[in-house]
């Protein structure tokens, strides 16, 4: 019988990315689904920014994560999602919106 792991696919802000804009939403898909255990959104100093976030009932292979009014800052998101076998998977990336 096969595994359900499953591996992420895409997600909309490169890691290491300096965008222009801050982002309003933050996308991640997975090859199978699965479901969104938690996610956290950190400054560069470590301070957590409030995000709200209700992830869907059932399982998916995409989740679309609203981000809250960010300022120009670094800024640290981070994941988890679990895979139908139980596998928990983590995830992380780090972008800087641009001082303009």
């Amino acid at each position: 019988m096969a595994q359900a792991h499953t591996m992420e696919r895409a997600i909309s802000i490169a890691n290491n990315a300096v965008l222009q804009a801050a982002p309003e939403t933050f996308t991640v898909s997975y090859v199978h689904p699965a479901r969104f255990g938690s996610v956290q959104l950190r400054t560069a100093t470590g301070e957590t920014v409030p995000m709200r976030y209700q992830p869907p009932a059932n399982a998916t292979t995409t989740f679309t994560i609203p981000l809250p009014k960010l300022v120009p800052d670094t800024y640290r998101l981070t994941w988890r999602v679990i895979a139908d076998d139980g596998h928990v998977m983590t995830g992380n990336v780090t972008f800087t919106i641009a001082r303009r």
